[in-house]
């Protein structure tokens, strides 16, 4: 049935004038050359039918571009990926996420010279990592700029012990799009 929903999910798209957001986006556009069933590459090929007739705004989001099938890359208009932030773009995610978080301290915490030295050691943290940290803020709540400091440290060494490439990734959750766009690219 996933073509099926494929179709269904552009058509509603376009009949409401609606954005399309697909996250994880490779599970659907997976190199056919791989294939080993059928139904994987009627998927694609479905897949590859509704972005070429879709009038409307679709966004993927992927980790795995490279896994995707090459058919796809040329439909999309666009693509952008989003590297790990330079010193000057964490800063500024730092101290959007502070406020965002209720954290008043962090203006002179980002200029002492320890939070200074420890910044440049992360050079793997993405715009992403921030929004992960904020969401599990509702659970454990962050009262400081040491704490979300120690948060980005522990994402940054899980990311170094997964040896994960440190790209970051090539796209966002929906949920973080929105801010992503009104307060880092602005």
């Amino acid at each position: 049935e996933s073509e099926q929903n494929i179709a269904q999910a552009f058509s509603e798209a376009e009949k409401k004038g609606a954005i399309l957001v697909l996250d994880e986006v490779d599970s659907f556009l997976q190199d056919r050359s791989e294939a080993e069933r059928s139904w994987e590459i009627s998927q694609v090929n479905e897949m590859l039918t509704q972005m070429e007739n879709f009038e409307g705004i679709f966004i993927a989001t992927t980790n795995f571009m490279t896994n995707l099938d090459k058919a796809s890359i040329r439909r999309f208009d666009m693509k952008v990926e989003f590297k790990p932030l330079d010193s000057a773009k964490f800063i500024k995610a730092f101290g959007l996420y502070a406020r965002h978080l209720g954290i008043s301290d962090y203006v002179a915490f980002l200029e002492s010279s320890f939070a200074k030295r420890a910044i440049e050691k992360l050079n793997n943290i993405c715009f992403g990592d921030f929004a992960l940290i904020a969401r599990s803020a509702r659970f454990e709540p962050i009262t400081s700029s040491q704490q979300l400091l120690e948060k980005l440290q522990e994402e940054s060494r899980l990311k170094d012990s997964h040896i994960i490439e440190k790209w970051g990734f090539r796209g966002l959750f929906c949920s973080d799009l929105k801010f992503f766009l009104v307060n880092i690219l602005r």
